[in-house]
């Protein structure tokens, strides 16, 4: 259990030591990123019931296993839930914060949230599918979730630097920083649950693309970052 448990946890640790080292102009405190893990655990558990029920109403509407069935199934059932619960807890013990100092701390935030959702994801399948499962999640599971919670960490600097100059809800924060997490998420299970080898080709090359992109733009936002109450070209 401990090796498991181990396996389950560590990639996660890593991936989250690479953000923090990231943010280089001043360190977030832990007392806030340890709430954000654990917060982003917590959404799990909402997101697997709401999960729950959607597939029961998608079982009923279209066969299992169909094209349709699985584009509901990754984009909605998955991907538009899942991402839309890390982003509420995210928001919601972050945003307002005066921590929330520099753009990059929206990344470190959003990453935090989504790995403590991963974790206790893996956690989960880990203990039921053993070691090989772990590898395989290591490699494209907890990955995946770091790179939206990128992608929703860059979108949520910009959007803290927007609402000083123009006021900002939750609903127009999310409309900017869930689109792109989303959509990879989405797509990501799409392929996944296609299993088929045309579409395992596309996942690989996917996947590759993503994580790429993702690095190259994580350490953009690192380089670039600034104060957000420093104007942008978006904000004016």
């Amino acid at each position: 259990m401990i090796i498991l448990l181990a396996a389950a946890v560590l990639p996660a640790i890593y991936l989250l030591s690479r953000v923090y080292r990231m943010d280089t102009i001043e360190k977030e405190p832990f007392s806030l990123l340890r709430k954000l893990l654990l917060w982003g655990a917590i959404s799990g558990v909402p997101a697997a019931l709401v999960e729950s029920l959607l597939t029961g109403v998608l079982v009923n509407v279209f066969e299992e296993g169909t094209v349709f069935y699985n584009l509901f199934a990754g984009f909605v059932v998955a991907a538009l839930v899942e991402e839309s619960f890390k982003f509420f807890f995210l928001y919601k013990f972050t945003f307002r914060t005066p921590d929330f100092n520099y753009r990059f701390d929206g990344v470190v935030y959003a990453v935090f949230v989504s790995m403590g959702f991963a974790i206790l994801e893996n956690i989960l399948y880990v203990f039921q599918g053993g070691i090989g499962v772990a590898i395989t999640r290591a490699l494209l599971a907890l990955p995946l979730h770091a790179a939206c919670g990128v992608y929703m960490g860059i979108a949520y600097g910009q959007q803290k630097v927007n609402s000083l100059y123009k006021p900002a809800s939750f609903g127009s924060v999310a409309a900017a920083c869930l689109p792109v997490p989303i959509l990879i998420h989405g797509f990501y299970d799409f392929c996944a649950f296609m299993q088929t080898w045309p579409f395992t080709v596309i996942f690989i090359g996917f996947v590759a693309l993503v994580f790429i992109l993702t690095l190259k733009n994580l350490q953009k936002a690192s380089r670039e970052d600034g104060p957000v109450n420093e104007v942008t070209i978006d904000a004016q």
